[in-house]
């Protein structure tokens, strides 16, 4: 039998909190409550500062809501000050998991559900490694926030965010599922979280395209040179899960394995088939374009990595997203090509290697 507990159940009772409150921190917060719970939020001054007044969240579809600032807001130099947490959302990047795991010892107690919210496959265990004794769900978000106007978070993409069920926690986790969807923010649950964090990771492979290429990810889609190679990075990816036996779920508009061919269409005929896929924020670019224009380091280890690593655990090369791993390397240590370099380096890539 699990030694884990879990008397907490979520209800209009609990305490959330928003451990890393950043662009999505600031979001999923506000929607939280949008959706009448009681959040607290930890993060940086600049966050901080926002959530702690009357602050908006928008969307790329026009919806906008207006929040007065109910959400109490801590510094991390703050945390003997937060009350008795229910349920944490662990919105850190993966790079920070285990600093963070560090910083919530005061605030977990043995029933605090976590739920992490991190980009990559099996970041998780670092967590489940740090609270043996808690249950530590996934969520997945597949969307994109911007705060460029203050006090404004801005969902630039659609996708639903997914919960993870777990059989202890199958009736709070509905319950929550269901409190929190709303066309601001639609959620939905999983039981395949594993396989669904593939799927995610498949489309999060060009993330790293647009940090170096330094526009618009609508501005990118729309240019068949840097499609095609997103595509060659995701057909690694799908020979990596084909030999894993994994079926990737749905969570784009087009199954999974569809989306590397649509990719290579012309532009005309991409455009036609492809108008869901585009039907985003013109502005909006990737959270790896953030970390790198804000020189931090990004999360390219944990995703194009992680596709190089299983490779070679399987006996297998991910030559394109071997590349670009060691591309955002050079960029972090200030070795940066230029968008224009690395559209010139990526069409000799492909010449190379058009096999």
């Amino acid at each position: 039998m699990s030694a884990k507990i879990a008397q907490v159940k979520a209800n209009n009772h609990a305490h959330h909190l928003i451990f890393g409150t950043g662009l999505i921190g600031s979001y999923l917060g506000g929607a939280l409550i949008r959706a009448q719970q009681r959040v607290s939020f930890v993060g940086r001054k600049h966050f901080i500062s926002q959530i702690s007044a009357r602050f908006t969240l928008s969307d790329y579809s026009g919806n906008r809501c207006e929040l007065d600032g109910q959400g109490q807001g801590f510094l991390l130099d703050e945390l003997a000050k937060v009350e008795a947490v229910d349920i944490l959302w662990l919105c850190v990047k993966c790079t920070a998991l285990e600093s963070a795991a560090a910083d919530m010892r005061e605030l977990v107690t043995k029933n605090t559900i976590i739920i992490c919210c991190q980009n990559g496959v099996g970041t998780h265990h670092v967590i489940e490694n740090a609270f043996p004794h808690n249950h530590v769900i996934r969520a997945m978000v597949p969307f994109n926030v911007v705060n460029d106007e203050p006090g404004v978070f801005h969902r630039g993409t659609e996708g639903s965010m997914i919960l993870e069920v777990s059989p202890a926690l199958n009736d709070s986790i509905k319950w929550l599922s269901r409190q929190m969807n709303t066309e601001m923010l639609p959620v939905d649950i999983s039981y395949h979280m594993t396989d669904l964090q593939w799927a995610k990771l498949q489309l999060n492979l060009g993330n790293a395209v647009n940090a170096l290429a330094d526009i618009p990810v609508k501005a990118m889609l729309e240019t068949r040179e840097y499609r095609f190679f997103i595509a060659r990075l995701m057909n690694e990816l799908l020979k990596v899960t084909e030999k894993q036996k994994i079926k990737l779920p749905k969570i784009a508009n087009l199954p999974n394995t569809w989306i590397p061919s649509v990719l290579k269409l012309p532009n005309l005929l991409f455009k036609l088939v492809a108008k869901k896929m585009l039907a985003i924020d013109p502005q909006a670019k990737t959270s790896m374009w953030w970390d790198l224009h804000n020189q931090r380091t990004t999360e390219i280890d944990f995703i194009n990595g992680k596709v190089v690593s299983q490779a070679k655990k399987l006996d297998m090369t991910a030559p394109a997203n071997e590349w670009m791993v060691s591309l955002i390397h050079q960029a972090q240590s200030s070795k940066r090509l230029t968008a224009k370099e690395f559209k010139a380096a990526l069409l000799q890539f492909e010449q190379e290697n058009n096999t």
